[in-house]
């Protein structure tokens, strides 16, 4: 079989219908397709997939006992049969043409990870086009793809991209289990540890996906040190994975783009905060004295820095003065407002 799509359908009655109209326009004479739709519930989620899959033999439905998206995954890997994997999330949606392009790269088996360009929403519901900041249309450099995966936020998710299912079962990958540490990250470290693993690449300008905008509840529900605290976490995973890469440029330009992270955590928490000036000096204050946060900047050199904004808020986070971070970034908040 070429092609597994697993759909992760954990409480999405609603977008379920819409998603697999995009699956099924998958052309039987070109690709062998099969549709595996993984949900938490037997309720009316999975009503919809068996009235789809009477229609069209190619979806398959599972009910998990219990579990979350990670356990969806999991369980369409373990199911899976096709060459290639294509993860979805219920409320996505394959763009028209889509098929095109993931025929094309099925067929030729370009390589270990395929990644397309998407299409999302903002919260005012216009559509934005993500595309991948590549040098030409196409990409197969692999000092661009570790670039994309480790020191921008271009490949962290496993959405629009083709996984071949060899390299997952070969080195036993799988999403972290809801309740392992990190585990709303779970896309990140699954594309991180795969990523290692590859050894083709190829990657596109070509839209394939439309999916609604997501945000993590983890930058909702925590307060500023323990998200500070995640982001370390996640630092030392791709730092980490980068370093084996033997590249200084690109260690460099990993710990540019946490730079970039960091300030917009402050900027987020500028945005929500709503106790005052003093209180969010204090919370600033606070974050001043994070093991991440200083190393970060200790080990950054402005040189390594573009000049203009981003070196300014570097320079801002050397002086270690919690007022004149609130005040920058409490200004910064209400223009992206």
């Amino acid at each position: 079989m070429d092609l597994s799509v697993i759909i992760r359908a954990c409480g999405a009655q609603r977008h379920i219908a819409a998603c697999l109209r995009s699956v099924t326009r998958c052309p039987r004479e070109t690709i062998d397709m099969e549709c595996i739709v993984v949900s938490s519930s037997a309720g009316e989620t999975a009503a919809v997939v068996g009235r789809y899959g009477e229609r069209d033999n190619r979806i398959k439905l599972f009910v998990m006992d219990n579990g979350d998206t990670s356990d969806a995954c999991n369980t369409g890997i373990e199911k899976a049969s096709g060459r290639y994997i294509l993860f979805l999330d219920a409320a996505d949606r394959l763009c028209e043409d889509a098929w095109e392009q993931i025929e094309a790269a099925v067929e030729e088996e370009y390589a270990d990870l395929v990644a397309f360009s998407w299409i999302t929403s903002r919260r005012n519901g216009r559509l934005k086009a993500w595309m991948l900041p590549i040098s030409d249309v196409i990409s197969t450099d692999e000092s661009e793809a570790r670039r994309l995966m480790y020191a921008d936020s271009a490949l962290s998710t496993c959405g629009a991209k083709l996984f071949k299912s060899r390299i997952i079962r070969d080195n036993n990958l799988f999403f972290m289990p809801a309740g392992a540490d990190l585990d709303e990250f779970d896309d990140l470290y699954f594309v991180t540890e795969y990523f290692e693993h590859c050894e083709s690449y190829l990657m596109t300008k070509a839209m394939i996906l439309y999916c609604p905008q997501k945000d993590r509840g983890v930058m909702k529900n925590c307060g500023m040190e323990e998200r500070l605290e995640m982001l370390g976490k996640l630092y030392d995973l791709q730092a980490g994975a980068a370093g084996r890469c033997q590249d200084d440029a690109l260690m460099r330009s990993v710990q540019v783009h946490y730079l970039r992270v960091l300030t917009e955590l402050f900027c987020r928490s500028a945005r929500e905060n709503h106790y005052g000036r003093s209180a969010l000096e204090t919370i600033y204050a606070k974050a001043l004295e994070n093991r991440f946060l200083r190393d970060l900047i200790d080990g950054l050199d402005e040189r390594w820095i573009s000049p203009g904004i981003r070196r300014y808020e570097y320079r801002l986070f050397r002086t270690g003065s919690a007022a004149k971070i609130r005040r920058y970034f409490c200004i910064k908040a209400r223009l992206q407002d």
